[in-house]
Order: structure tokens, then sequence, then C-alpha cells
């Protein structure tokens, strides 16, 4: 049976290896890339990174304190 810190690290894990994915995205794809519903700048590319990792810290931090109340 998995606890609500499993479920929260997962989701760190997943936030992380979206945050990577959006840094790497640049080497493969020329900028500014249209995806239909919005475009893609190489600023909003970064503001998303930035988004992406402060998601990504807050939700091992909630893990962290789900540490002792297992």
């Amino acid at each position: 049976m998995c606890t609500l810190r499993d479920v929260v690290i997962f989701f760190a894990g997943a936030e992380f290896f979206h945050t990577l994915s959006h840094i790497i995205l640049p080497y493969f794809v020329s900028m500014p890339l249209d995806i239909g519903i919005m475009i893609l700048t190489p600023t909003l590319n970064l503001w998303i990174i930035g988004i992406n990792t402060l998601i990504t810290l807050a939700l091992l931090c909630w893990a962290y304190r789900l540490k002792g109340k297992t």
C-alpha cells in the first residue's frame, strides 16, 4: 500500500522530468514553437522551467514534511 508521501514523491519526480524536458527542448526544436493553442518562445520556456522547478521543490518539501507522519 502506498502512502500520501509516496504519491507526492512520484509527482515530484514527474515534475522534475517535465522540467528536464523543457531544459533540453531548445536543443532539439527551433524556437518559437507553434503548438496550436500557444506559441512557445524562449522567454516563455524559461518561465516554464522556473515555475516547474518551484513546483518540484514544493512537492519535495511537502514529502519531507510527511516523512515524520508515517
